[in-house]
């Protein structure tokens, strides 16, 4: 009798262990490994971009597009670590809950007509703005991979006009961006930014930009050392834009005399001089002297009017030649 007899061969495959290439978020003990050893990490990043100033000031015809404001993160001293990327991997840093404006890479900010962008700045020149995704790239096999950001990088914010904006506005930022690692999605960086205030100054000029002053004849007796031949200059500041100038600053620069430094020199008849005041506040517009100044605040007007006064005096103790009266002066105006 034959016994048939069956038996199972087991064929047993191996299966290799497969290093999945994914970065996740820091543990505890890597982060304070990391500390330990004077680099900076944490769980997540924290990066802030704070702006360079608090205040700007800009002109109303900025064409669309032009930066108007740059905040910059202080530039790492050492390795930042962010991620785990033991087997390699990526961490996307993008954009967090922020909506395209009309210029492409800009994004609308809280203000309408201001749009912001984002730039990782390496220390090597090679720039990457946001959103971009890092690779770190496997070593040994179990070999421990930071993601990490580099000595000397930083984060850049710009300020982009998108399109009109009121006169006195505020900026305000919260999150901009973040890192999320491929391996378990978790956020690793949080990107911040600081606040700014953005005045638009208004466009001023003046209503005549050249004003030739005619003294007419006079004879020695007509002129001394306090009162002389006297015309007017008068002009006015025109203003537009969104916002009243808050202040109008007039200065003089010409060639002073040499015998009375107040007075504009004449190039024409010797010994003597030209001098400008302001009528109502009885003011004295010195030449190349900072200190000399005329100041108005229009209180909410878009013009302000200017009236001066040019006089020719006797300067020194000679006689005057006869002559010419002749000089050339500049009054410059800032707005604010």
């Amino acid at each position: 009798m034959k016994r048939l007899v069956q038996f199972f061969v087991l064929v047993c495959f191996a299966i290799p262990h497969f290093a999945f290439a994914a970065c996740t978020q820091l543990k505890p003990s890597q982060i304070t490994e990391l500390l330990s050893q004077g680099y900076i990490a944490a769980r997540p990043l924290a990066v802030n971009i704070p702006f360079q100033e608090s205040s700007v000031s800009i002109d109303p015809g900025l064409p669309v597009g032009t930066v108007i404001a740059t905040g910059l993160s202080p530039a790492y001293a050492t390795y930042a670590n962010f991620a785990d990327c033991t087997n390699g991997g990526t961490v996307t840093i993008g954009y967090f809950n922020a909506t395209p404006s009309a210029v492409p890479g800009v994004y609308n900010t809280n203000v309408p007509g201001i749009g912001f962008r984002v730039t990782y700045l390496r220390a090597s020149g090679t720039n990457s703005p946001l959103p971009f995704s890092p690779s770190f790239a496997a070593g040994d096999i179990d070999q421990v991979i930071y993601g990490r950001f580099g000595i000397g990088s930083q984060f850049q914010v710009e300020l982009v006009k998108t399109g009109d904006i009121a006169s006195n506005v505020n900026v305000m930022f919260n999150t901009l961006g973040t890192g999320i690692a491929s391996g378990d999605g978790s956020q690793v960086v949080t990107i911040t930014g600081g606040g700014i205030n953005v005045k638009v100054l208004p466009s001023c000029s003046v209503n005549s930009s050249t004003l030739n002053i005619d003294f007419g004849t006079f004879g020695p007796s007509d002129v001394s050392t306090t009162n002389g031949p006297t015309q007017p200059v008068d002009f006015t500041v025109l203003c537009t834009g969104p916002t009243p100038p808050a202040s109008i600053t007039a200065v003089l620069s010409g060639t002073p005399d040499t015998d009375d430094s107040s007075m504009l020199k004449n190039t024409g008849a010797t010994h003597l001089a030209i001098r400008l005041r302001e009528v109502s506040t009885n003011t004295i517009l010195r030449p190349n002297d900072p200190a000399s100044t005329l100041v108005h605040a229009p209180r909410g007007a878009m013009q302000s009017p200017f009236q001066l006064e040019a006089k020719v005096l006797r300067v020194g103790t000679a006689t005057p030649t006869a002559g010419k009266i002749q000089a050339t002066a500049t009054i410059t105006m800032t707005i604010l």
